[in-house]
């Protein structure tokens, strides 16, 4: 069979195979060539979902005659000066989207430089009509009968709500980077210029305001700018996410990781979180030339990348308030010097002095003492060890004294001008957890030799790439082996993780192992079996406290980090002022 030079036409529909995969890909193509031209005002207008008909107009610099002829050629663009594919400023550099568009439908492109206004006419990428027209400034690109050259591809669209529902989506997360620019859809979805955090409700919903943390920071070339939710703000879909790298909307694996890496010691397993952040690095640290459709990109450092999104991301989360029915902790109570480790049973534990003044209220802890465990278990009393202030001097204290217990689950505490009601288990599960971490810190994993080394069969491939990582295994606590073909040995494992499997570990880090940040991978599933630790060594639900166990468990949750929520992002205490509580009653 010989070899045969593909027509230029049929090229483009296989370009449009890759570029327009349905009818939010048009719109987002030619906004997107809006947006490049300086528009700061664009109107979409779809009828059947986007299928018969297809309309974008916009207020931007226009095209003369001539650029007009050319813009439907493949690979001939505006927006790459030069050949440096390293150094790409605008959204659009291929060339690609308006002849493959052009390829698969009935365009017409109707433009004005201000100097002149032209319409030109394409069918099934050919050029039927060139004519002067009227139009103001701008470009208004109309696309008629999609797909009908490749009818086949219509059988593969989703309904018409649903092709619709992705054409909202594409318009809101081009108009969330762009909150000082108009858009228009159908007069039916209306964005006007706004601020930042307005343009970012408008999409994600009012209730977003409230819950907002605002991002603005910098390190390494890399800025961060945006807005990221408290942890008690959860969705069950990631639809909420949106991020940007030098104004270019992406769907990267890398950033979503690291999003998610960011929050995964405050949110709830299975729970999403509703973030928009924009990222700004230099064009030379990046490649956006690796994905069809543009929506991945290629980091020259991605590790750094990765690590100063986590750490932005949680710096940030441990600042701000958790919730506006949570206290704030950070503001009303903040220890001068405080002990890193959680305090232990039966052991004369001092305290430094805390002095803070605060919501019109002083007060004094000294010799502040504990009457829980080595596990941070309040298993017994030992009146010897209760803290020297009564419980009625503990009023004052942001999470009040104690009053009693609900169902033997939550704490119910008096404070100078309302209630805090406490759930014990998810509070003294934070404290577990942060003491896990502390360790971790201070004193690097503790391994513990295996009585009987573990010996696990990964296959050939698994096993070597294992194998590969094992210094960096090591430093997380796992000493490992080869042992024969196939197979490797575990010699030492983290004490933490007690009775886990370790079979079960093994194997899936050999499924998670890439180049991308292999000393990420144990540390991500260790982080996971201290949480679970954590959450099964903790004060249960249903569990009978006395009054002082529970003024020791609130007075050192007033003294821990992120106790605003457990370890899964649900809430671990809220407060209700004299206020509210007058208004259930109509006082």
């Amino acid at each position: 069979m010989s070899i045969r030079v593909l027509s230029q036409n049929l090229i483009n529909q296989i370009a449009a195979g890759e570029v327009i995969e349905r009818p939010a890909s048009v719109v987002k193509e030619l906004m997107e060539n809006s947006i490049d031209a300086g528009a700061t005002k664009i109107e979409i207008t779809v009828r059947d979902a986007g299928k018969s008909y297809i309309c974008v107009c916009d207020n931007g610099s226009g095209m003369n005659k001539d650029d007009l002829q050319s813009c439907i050629l493949r690979h001939a663009t505006s927006k790459l000066p030069t050949d440096d594919l390293m150094n790409i400023n605008y959204l659009g550099f291929r060339g690609e989207a308006i002849p493959s568009i052009a390829s698969v439908s009935k365009m017409k492109i109707t433009t004005n430089d201000g100097n002149e206004c032209w319409c030109l006419e394409i069918e099934n990428g050919d050029v039927k009509k060139l004519s002067p027209a009227s139009n103001t400034k701008g470009t208004k690109i109309e696309v008629s009968n999609l797909f009908y050259t490749v009818p086949a591809r219509l059988n593969f669209l989703k309904t018409d709500r649903g092709e619709m529902s992705t054409i909202i989506d594409t318009v809101e997360r081009i108009a969330l980077c762009h909150p000082d620019k108009t858009f228009i859809l159908n007069d039916t979805l209306v964005l006007r210029p706004t601020d930042k955090l307005s343009r970012v409700c408008s999409v994600l919903g009012k209730d977003f305001k409230q819950n907002a943390i605002e991002v603005n920071a910098e390190a390494h070339n890399l800025k961060i700018e945006g807005f990221i939710c408290r942890p008690t703000y959860t969705k069950g879909t990631s639809a909420n996410q949106y991020l940007y790298v030098n104004g270019r909307s992406l769907k990267d694996k890398l950033l979503f990781g690291a999003l998610k890496a960011g929050y995964m010691d405050t949110m709830e397993k299975g729970k999403y979180p509703s973030v928009c952040l924009w990222l700004t690095i230099p064009n030379s640290d990046i490649d956006v030339n690796v994905h069809p459709q543009k929506a991945e990109i290629r980091f020259k450092e991605q590790g750094l990348i990765r690590g100063v999104l986590i750490n932005v991301i949680r710096k940030h989360i441990a600042e701000a308030p958790v919730n506006p029915n949570v206290i704030n902790l950070k503001d009303s109570f903040k220890p001068q010097s405080f002990n890193s480790k959680i305090l232990d049973l039966n052991t004369n534990v001092q305290q430094n002095n805390f002095s803070q003044t605060s919501n019109n209220f002083n007060f004094v802890a000294e010799n502040v003492q504990t009457s829980f465990d080595n596990k941070i278990l309040p298993l017994s009393i030992n009146k010897e060890t209760i803290a020297t202030d009564s419980p009625a001097d503990y009023i004052t204290y942001p999470l009040g004294t104690a009053r009693g217990q609900l169902h033997n689950t939550y704490i119910i505490s008096q404070t100078t001008d309302g209630i805090v009601i406490v759930d014990q288990h998810a509070c003294h599960e934070r404290l577990v957890y942060e003491k896990i971490k502390r360790q971790l810190a201070e004193g690097g994993i503790k391994r513990q030799i295996m009585l009987i080394p573990e010996i696990v069969e990964l296959g050939e491939k698994k096993a070597g790439a294992v194998l590969d990582i094992a210094d960096e295994l090591e430093k997380f606590g796992l000493l490992i082996e080869e042992f024969g073909k196939g197979a490797i040995v575990i010699r030492e494992m983290p004490s933490l993780l007690g009775d886990a499997d370790l079979q079960g570990l093994i194997k899936q880090i050999a499924e998670d192992i890439d180049d991308l940040n292999k000393a990420k991978i144990l540390e991500n599933k260790i982080a996971m079996m201290a949480k679970t630790y954590a959450c099964h060594t903790s004060i249960r639900a249903g569990k009978t406290l006395t009054i002082d166990e529970m003024n020791e468990l609130l007075r050192q949750v007033e003294a821990s980090e992120n106790a605003g929520e457990c370890n899964h992002g649900r809430r671990a205490y809220i407060k209700m002022n004299l206020y509210d509580l007058g208004k259930l009653f109509d006082r």
